[in-house]
C-alpha cells in the first residue's frame, strides 16, 4: 500500500517505485493484479529491489557457468577484440552482446524504453509548437463545422435554408 502523500518535498516514495512501474509497463503482463498480489503486505520498492537482486545474482551465476563452457575464441569474440560491435536495428547493442556484458533481458527492455522516451521528449522539444498549432487549427475547423451544422439544422427546422431570408 502506498502511504498518503503529506506534502513533504523529501518524500521519495514515487521515485522509489519507478523500477517496479517500469517493470510492470515493459514486461507485457495481461493482468498486473497477480503481480501486485504477490507483493501484498510488503513495501513494494524494497521487496522489488530484493527480488531483482536475487534474480540478478542467479542470472550472473548462470552466465558465469555458460562462459566457462564456451569455447575461448569465436567470431564475436574476435570482433570485439578489434572494437567491432554488433547492434540491433535501433542502434542498441544486440541481445547477445548485452548478455555477454552481464545485462539481463530486463535491463535491455529498460534501456530501450528509456531511449525511446528520450527520443520522444526530443521530438516534442523540436516539434511540439508545430503539433500544438496543428491541433489548435484542427479544433478551430471542428468548431466552425459544428457551428455551420448547427445553424443549418436550426434554420432548416424553422423552414429557412441556412441563413437566407425568405421573402
Amino acid at each position: 500500500m502506498l502511504p498518503k502523500w503529506t506534502g513533504d518535498p523529501k518524500d521519495q516514495t514515487l521515485v522509489q517505485l519507478i523500477p517496479f512501474l517500469e517493470y510492470l509497463a515493459t514486461m507485457g503482463f495481461d493482468d498486473v493484479r497477480t503481480v501486485l498480489k504477490s507483493f501484498e503486505g510488503t513495501y513494494i520498492p524494497a521487496e522489488f529491489a530484493r527480488r531483482e537482486k536475487i534474480l540478478r545474482e542467479k542470472f550472473e551465476a548462470e552466465e558465469a557457468e555458460k562462459r566457462k563452457k564456451r569455447p575461448k575464441k569465436n567470431v564475436s569474440g574476435l570482433a570485439s577484440i578489434f572494437g567491432v560491435k554488433s547492434h540491433s536495428p535501433d542502434g542498441m547493442p544486440s541481445t547477445e552482446e548485452a548478455l555477454s556484458e552481464g545485462k539481463m533481458y530486463w535491463d535491455l527492455v529498460r534501456e530501450r524504453g528509456q531511449r525511446q522516451y528520450m527520443e520522444f521528449e526530443k521530438k516534442i522539444r523540436e516539434e511540439g509548437e508545430k503539433w500544438l498549432k496543428e491541433r489548435e487549427e484542427e479544433e478551430k475547423r471542428y468548431q466552425e463545422e459544428a457551428m455551420k451544422s448547427m445553424k443549418s439544422g436550426v434554420f432548416g427546422w424553422f423552414g429557412g435554408s441556412g441563413g437566407e431570408q425568405k421573402k
